[in-house]
């Protein structure tokens, strides 16, 4: 069941007209661009993929055992042999069993596990910042088709208030009250306005197709006209979440830390390995003498790289460089994310400003429009500056639907600068199985088995 947004509703005015009981509505079309997203499917199977290689860096650390043998044609020549066997051409053959446990290989393999979990964490925090972007594509998306239905609406009123004012000259034309240049005006306005009308609904087909393509299913007729959002609390409130929340620092920071991890496991190369094995192996005719022979071996194996060029010091070096750049790229994304929380809100601000002014405007054209046609019946007002006053109050009304859908579209954006536009919408679970944090799971348990199964949308 989807999670219930709670929210503050924001008055629609002219752009949310009563809204039907079985609406198709916002978070409905947010659901199905999450479910219907092919991006979203592939995230999740490279974070299968991912979740993974935990499981294959886990296998470092366990019994290898290995199988070996051999079959050759061998020529010996050795003075401790027998007469019969020296320099004489035998096939020999081997087979055997290797059982060996790493018991110390400097951390090597814990860091590669920390490692994987890290990377494992990164591929989630990128699942959820993808859900983000979609979900705000498909929050303008549609919007946008609610935007454009709009303008139509008022464009069909607007030719017929065009038809109504076109029959009303012709009939003061055939009365002899105006003159044809007059009729021919009115007809001219009905003309554009028509057009008006036919780009409109391009647009609006144009939108429809928009919609589509996001959120995966044409929009139906009952989509819902209402929209819900937090009016933020200030600038300085959004661009402290939008740093707090951000994704795309969290991947900075996720990079660094993988990063150290790699850092550690090149320098573990120059350290003590030491392996526990024991081994049984079956031949014949080894080494140039006939007959069969086995043997059973139980012990330790040390390697130890003590010297190789100066590779130590350049991969120290290169290690160090990549992490210098990991916090100078996290910062450079901290200040982009501070640039667009600050811009977002003011988008948001800028465009409730206009919908008032232009919600005020309208309201007073309207009594404009109103008693100018009342004075044109009259024949105390002229034609023109009926017309005039018609297309001023139809350009205003475009002019305010853009304003509110600009302004509600703004509201969501200021959630998508903070990370918050997900949750607002319930797309996060608390507890779910895919939260990043793999890393801390891992370290309290690196042998441990983990659930990488990505929860359905309920």
């Amino acid at each position: 069941m989807k999670c219930t947004i709670v929210s503050a509703v924001i008055a629609l005015c002219s752009f949310s007209p009563a809204t039907p009981a079985l609406a198709d509505t916002l978070v409905d079309a947010i659901y199905s661009a999450v479910s219907n997203s092919e991006a979203r499917n592939a995230a999740i199977a490279g974070i299968q993929a991912q979740g993974r290689m935990i499981n294959v860096a886990q296998g470092d650390k366990r019994a290898q055992v290995n199988v070996f043998g051999s079959a050759a044609a061998e020529w010996v020549e050795d003075p401790t042999l027998t007469p019969a066997d020296n320099r004489s051409t035998k096939f020999a053959r081997i087979i055997g069993v290797d059982v060996s446990v790493n018991l110390l290989d400097g951390m090597r393999t814990m860091n590669r596990i920390y490692r994987e979990a890290t990377l494992l964490d990164a591929e989630i925090i990128r699942l959820s910042d993808a859900t983000e972007t979609l979900a705000l594509n498909a929050v303008q998306a549609y919007i946008d088709v609610i935007r454009h239905r709009n303008i139509v609406q008022a464009s069909r009123r607007n030719v017929a208030r065009h038809a109504e004012i076109s029959r009303q000259v012709v009939s003061q034309v055939d009365a002899g009250k105006l003159s044809d240049a007059d009729r021919f005006r009115a007809n001219d306005k009905l003309l554009a306005a028509q057009l008006a009308l036919a780009d409109a609904e391009a647009q609006l087909g144009d939108a429809n197709s928009q919609f589509e393509l996001i959120i995966g299913k044409a929009p139906t007729t009952t989509m819902s006209r209402q929209f819900h959002t937090h009016p933020p609390a200030s600038r300085e409130a959004v661009e402290t979440a939008a740093v707090t929340n951000s994704f795309q620092m969290q991947l900075a920071a996720n990079e660094i830390q993988a990063q150290t991890y790699q850092g550690a496991m090149d320098e573990a190369d120059w350290k003590p390995k030491i392996d526990a094995f024991i081994g049984a192996d079956i031949g014949a005719n080894q080494e140039g003498a006939t007959g069969t022979d086995s043997t059973v071996a139980a012990g330790v194996r040390l390697n130890w790289t003590l010297y190789k060029g100066n590779t130590r010091e350049a991969t120290r070096a290169r290690n160090r460089d990549l992490v210098i750049r990991g916090h100078y790229r996290k910062k450079q994304i901290e200040n982009e994310v501070r640039d667009f929380a600050r811009r977002a809100w003011n988008a948001y601000h800028s465009a409730r400003e206009r919908k008032l002014l232009l919600d005020r405007s309208v309201s007073t054209n309207e009594l404009i429009v109103d008693a100018f046609r009342q004075e044109f019946e009259a024949a105390k007002r002229p034609l023109l500056q009926v017309l005039d006053a018609e297309r001023a109050l139809f350009n205003l009304r475009i002019r305010q639907i853009n304003a509110s859908a600009a302004y509600y579209y703004q509201g969501y954006r200021v959630l998508a600068a903070q990370s918050k536009l997900s949750e607002h919408f319930g797309l996060t679970k608390e507890g779910r199985v895919l939260n990043a944090d793999f890393e801390t799971r891992v370290k309290a348990n690196p042998m441990g088995g983990f659930n990488i199964s990505a929860p359905a949308l309920d």
